[in-house]
């Protein structure tokens, strides 16, 4: 899951030539809700020139913590030495899906490297995506059309997701690329609540397809979709691949 926070800060300066820039400037203010502070993310954006006018701490998950510059920029910061092989992953990922699918992904506007506490890890930012998150109880109250119309979007997501061969080695007959933590905090909805973004691609591995259902066939777990909306994405997905098979997808 993910924790959000509300960590802000914010401060701008001009100097002599009337040029408008920003820093931070008491260090105290501005620790973070995770392991980074906010003058920390700023030194790293620094160190690639990245103007910075607002910073804004988003949240953490397992792997990576996450940071709003400007407004539009996800900068994500891994959290340990397996972390920052995951964001080298979700890199690849993103980068060999591109504009692929049917919902919109994170890419990668810019990317580095830099030493925390003695290790080097690798970070990347990317544009922020459109749409907001629903909880479980807002999804399952949704109208049963737009969970269906939802059915279908999340199902040619998986399919399309499924089908792409060059974005990872695939060396095993039967294997495809899976997103690896397919599951609802990691989905945005637009102003007609339908799916139109996925989020973190840091668990994005070559394994069974199934793997991708694990939360959506959970019946379970109190903050997934619900077991009977993932048996309709199943069947979809179930529709599409066999109309492909015949050549008609």
């Amino acid at each position: 899951g993910t924790i959000f926070g509300i960590t802000h800060f914010e401060n701008w300066r001009f100097d002599g030539a009337g040029t408008m820039s920003w820093s931070i400037l008491n260090k105290t203010q501005t620790r973070g809700i995770g392991m980074y502070s906010l003058y920390e993310v700023e030194q790293i954006l620094r160190s690639k020139q990245v103007f910075v006018c607002s910073l804004a701490f988003l949240g953490e998950g397992e792997h990576s913590e996450a940071f709003l510059v400007n407004r539009d920029i996800v900068v994500k910061l891994p959290k340990h030495r397996q972390a920052s092989e995951c964001l080298k992953t979700e890199m690849q990922v993103v980068k060999g899906l591109g504009t692929k699918l049917n919902v919109e992904i994170p890419n990668v506007l810019f990317q580095g490297a830099f030493f925390h506490e003695g290790e080097e890890y690798t970070y990347f930012g990317s544009r922020k995506l459109p749409g907001h998150s629903l909880n479980k109880k807002q999804f399952c109250a949704l109208p049963k059309p737009i969970l269906d119309k939802n059915a279908e979007i999340v199902a040619n997501f998986l399919y399309r997701l499924h089908s792409e061969k060059n974005v990872l080695p695939i060396q095993r007959e039967g294997d495809v690329l899976v997103h690896g933590d397919f599951s609802l905090n990691h989905l945005l909805f637009d102003q007609n609540q339908m799916v139109c973004s996925v989020l973190d691609f840091g668990d994005s591995h070559v394994g069974d397809f199934q793997e991708d259902f694990l939360y959506l066939l959970d019946e379970e777990d109190e903050e997934e979709f619900g077991a009977d909306f993932g048996r309709e994405v199943l069947a979809n997905y179930k529709s599409i691949l066999s109309c492909s098979l015949q050549g008609e997808f």
